[in-house]
Parts: structure tokens; C-alpha cells; sequence
């Protein structure tokens, strides 16, 4: 039985928490950054990760992801996917993210658009980082616009907020994402390559195993 939409969040945060990346199923090099990676539970985990620098040239993570599990007509109800999240990941000790502020995207003609910090659903049993914050990407991303380049503020603890440069390819990189579903993974096994399915945890329904 596929269980509630948010038990699969809180798996794949704790995932996301320890190992960000855990490598058993990725995309082909060919494929940029748009992984497909998966864990334990038996999710498959559909991911964007850049590499931005902020305003001060510091290295950012951003990853924008979501659970994908297998869904039949009959148990959708059940929320076979998670929503989208946006990670971001600053070096130790080099920023105090405000986990009590949203982010803030910003177009050229000045109009803003805030997403709602989630950071509190990391995972229960993993103490929160105070360089790393998590928000809600699905609620936003439709009003993103892909024709240009935004301005993204993250508050901090110790103004002033970090700023990081978001190109339109990243955006299309997070639609791609967001628009991925169970059945688009389905024997899609160009997706991964044959060492993933020859993993142990790699997910049955996908329908690529190769054990």
C-alpha cells in the first residue's frame, strides 16, 4: 500500500539530509542536471542541482526536487508524489540562514513573488543546519517566468540577505521536474544507467531492474 504523500516527503528530506545525492539512479551525462535518483523507500527521486555563487562569490547548492512513487488509478488519492522543493545549501560556518523568512523572487521590472520556507520539514530526526533552508517551490513555480534572469534574496540571520542569480535554463530545469510523473518513468530505462539497476534498492515498479 503506497502511504501518505507526507511520509514519502519526510523519507526523501531525511534522504536529502544525510547524503544529497545518493547515486543509485542518476540521469546519462547527456542529460545536464535533471537526475533521476532513488532511495530506499522506493521512490525515485527527480532532481535539478546548479551550483550559483552569491553576491560575494560563495558557493550555493540549489535543488529543486520531488518523490516520485508508483501510482495507479485506484490510489492516487493516496499521493503517490510529493510536492516540489527548493534546497539551498551554503558552505558551514560562512552563513546563519533565517529559517523563519520565505525567499523572494524578484524580475527585472521589479515585481516579487515569495516562497514559503518548509525548512521546519527537513526531517525530524536531523537537526536543521543553520546554512541550509528548504521552501516550496510547488505553490510558485507556474508564476515563474522562463524568458529572463530573476534575482532570488534569501534572508539571513545577519543581514545582508544573499542573493544568487537565477537563470531561465534553471527554471526550465524545475518545470522539467515538476512536470515528471510515475508513468514517465515507467520503463525509461535510458534514465538510468545499468550499474543503478543492478542495486538492490533500485524500485521494482520503474520496471528496469536488471537483478
Amino acid at each position: 500500500m503506497i502511504k501518505t504523500k507526507r511520509f514519502w516527503l519526510v523519507q526523501v528530506w531525511l534522504s536529502l539530509g544525510l547524503v544529497l545525492f545518493l547515486g543509485l539512479a542518476y540521469s546519462p551525462a547527456a542529460a545536464a542536471t535533471v537526475l533521476y535518483t532513488a532511495d530506499t523507500s522506493g521512490a525515485v527521486i527527480v532532481q535539478s542541482r546548479r551550483t550559483l555563487r552569491d553576491q560575494d562569490r560563495h558557493s550555493w547548492q540549489v535543488i529543486g526536487f520531488k518523490p516520485i512513487l508508483a501510482c495507479s488509478q485506484q490510489n492516487q488519492a493516496d499521493g503517490c508524489e510529493g510536492g516540489m522543493a527548493l534546497r539551498l545549501v551554503g558552505f558551514p560556518g560562512a552563513v546563519e540562514i533565517d529559517h523563519a523568512q520565505p525567499i523572494t523572487f524578484t524580475d527585472p521590472k521589479g515585481h516579487t513573488l515569495p516562497v514559503h520556507n518548509i525548512s521546519n520539514q527537513i526531517g525530524k530526526d536531523v537537526p536543521l543546519q543553520p546554512h541550509v533552508a528548504q521552501y516550496d517551490l510547488q505553490t510558485v513555480l507556474s508564476e515563474l517566468p522562463i524568458d529572463y534572469r530573476l534575482r532570488l534574496e534569501v534572508p539571513t540571520l545577519t543581514p545582508p540577505p544573499v542573493v544568487l542569480q537565477i537563470p531561465p535554463a534553471l527554471i526550465q530545469e524545475w518545470q522539467t521536474v515538476v512536470n515528471t510523473h510515475s508513468r514517465d518513468l515507467i520503463d525509461a530505462c535510458d534514465k538510468f544507467p545499468a550499474e543503478a539497476r543492478q542495486n538492490p534498492a533500485f524500485p521494482a515498479w520503474v520496471g528496469c531492474s536488471s537483478r
